[in-house]
Parts: C-alpha cells; sequence; structure tokens
C-alpha cells in the first residue's frame, strides 16, 4: 500500500515542487524487514496553502505522514480561531487530534523555533534549502519513529547562541508573528492569550535583547530569522 502524505506550503511555486520531488520517493518496508527491497509508494493525496484547506484536506484523508510549514499566510478576512493557526499552536492541535507524523519543513532556523515545533509534536524539523536527499532521509526516519533534525540545524541547537538561550518558546513565537506583520491583537487570538499577556511578552523579549524600540525590534527579528 501507497504512504499517504498531504504537503502544507503557502507558496505555490515550492509546494508543488515538493509534490513533485515526494511523489518520486519510495519508502523501503519498515513493517516487514524480512522483505527489506519491497518499496512503498509515496502519494501526496492532497497539498493546500492554508490552515483551513489542511483541516480540511486531513478530515478527509487521515494521512500517515503530514509535510508542514511552520509559517502559513493567513486569509486578512479570515475569523475562524482554527483557521488563523499556525507554528507550534498548529502542530500542537493536530497532534491532539490526530495520530498522523509530521515533518515540519521550514526557513526558521531558530533553535527555539526547532524545540518549539518538536515539544508541540513533530516528529522532525529541516530547512528549505535541505536538498532531496535530506527530505527522502527525515520522511524515512520520521515514519521509521524516529525524530528527525537536520544536521545543521540539530548543530545550531546544540550551540545555541546566548540570545536563543535566554528567550522563551511564547516570546520567540510573539517574536516571530510580529516578523511576519501581525498585530498584537492578532497574535493574541492566534496564541489565545490576552493582548496584555501579548504585549508582556514582546516587552520582555526586547528587554532581553537591550531593544530599545520597534525599529531595532524589526531589525533584530530579521537578523535572528524568526
Amino acid at each position: 500500500m501507497p504512504l499517504n502524505i498531504i504537503i502544507v506550503e503557502d507558496s505555490t511555486l515550492v509546494r508543488k515542487g515538493m509534490v513533485s520531488m515526494v511523489s518520486n520517493m519510495s519508502l523501503q518496508n519498515v513493517t516487514h524487514p524480512m522483505s527489506a527491497d519491497e518499496k512503498m509508494p509515496y502519494r501526496v493525496v492532497a497539498d493546500v496553502a492554508s490552515s483551513k484547506d489542511l483541516l480540511i484536506a486531513l478530515k478527509e484523508h487521515n494521512p500517515d505522514m503530514l509535510i508542514l510549514d511552520y509559517s502559513l499566510q493567513s486569509d486578512g478576512e479570515e475569523t475562524h480561531p482554527l483557521h488563523t493557526l499556525d507554528g507550534q499552536n498548529l502542530i500542537r492541535h493536530i497532534r491532539k487530534t490526530y495520530s498522523t507524523n509530521m515533518l515540519v519543513v521550514s526557513l526558521h532556523h531558530s533553535p527555539v523555533i526547532i524545540r518549539a515545533a518538536l515539544e508541540a509534536g513533530a516528529n522532525g524539523y529541516i530547512s528549505k534549502n535541505a536538498n532531496e536527499e535530506v527530505l527522502s532521509q527525515a520522511i524515512q526516519a520520521v515514519m521509521k519513529g524516529d525524530t528527525f533534525v537536520e544536521h545543521n540545524l540539530l548543530k545550531n541547537m546544540l550551540n545555541r547562541s546566548p540570545e536563543s538561550a535566554v528567550i522563551s518558546p511564547k516570546e520567540i513565537e510573539v517574536l516571530r508573528l510580529i516578523g511576519k506583520g501581525s498585530r498584537l491583537t492578532d497574535i493574541a487570538q492566534r496564541m489565545s492569550l490576552s493582548i496584555k499577556t501579548v504585549s508582556a511578552h514582546k516587552l520582555r523579549a526586547m528587554e532581553k535583547l537591550r531593544i530599545r524600540n520597534d525599529s531595532e525590534l524589526y531589525r533584530v527579528i530579521t537578523g535572528m530569522a524568526l
């Protein structure tokens, strides 16, 4: 039987490229070790660009694996709280509801974000700079029940900077969403927090990073690749 996969990526070009790449791969049979030569083809049952479409596809297909972008652009007019989720909140929601394996493919290299994704329930994390071989290795490892982090990202996690060491996962999530252009009210809704709490996370992060104003904050967020 084929291995059913859903790919979630808001860039059409990147998403279709991953669909093509994954469709040409296959998984060595891990259920019956004696059948080492037997391969399970990958079947991309859906490729979607938003949390809303992902939740619909999950109900319809209940896939073996989800390949997920960490940051998804949401429709500015979308009001349903689940349809605006991304990042660790989306991963946590999926993990509570489905048993599917999740591999995050993201531009974010921050050790705090990688750790937050894994703690929320992701089974693996690779960068969008990864090649086809790394993607194949990640899928194979995750389907065998292992946790996979791309080598270079793992090195960053083990040698994390003092800045990333002092900022909490919630503070880094607030900074990430600010970097996406989200307002504090939108961030509060996404994270199910009060605006006061979100503002406090922002101010604490600025204090830890010794940032004096929002202009400096945006420059630092860009430099941290959040």
